[in-house]
């Protein structure tokens, strides 16, 4: 009878992501959240359909608080993972 458990070492194609996404508004804003406290918020489309990419100032991100604008919230999230995803900086 063969084993239903697999007990192999094998390597996760993607680490998990530390943030967490909560849409709210009916979906018109999109929240980042990295350990339970937002980081960032991504809003639209607005009527030049873009999307306003606003950071808060936190100690979970190092990113200062400003707003940018993205084409798409595909491409907001992309920068907010690549930005939040990363590790703080602490300076020397």
């Amino acid at each position: 009878m063969g084993s239903i458990f697999s007990f192999a070492r094998h390597k996760a194609t993607k680490p998990a992501s530390i943030i967490g996404w909560e849409s709210r508004y009916d979906g018109v804003l999109s929240v980042a959240v990295v350990n339970s406290i937002p980081v960032a918020g991504i809003s639209g489309p607005w009527p030049d359909g873009n999307y306003a990419l606003t950071w808060w100032s936190t100690d979970e991100v190092d990113a200062p608080p400003s707003l940018e604008f993205h084409p798409s919230m595909d491409v907001a999230r992309a920068r907010v993972e690549a930005i939040a995803g990363l590790p703080r900086q602490v300076a020397a």
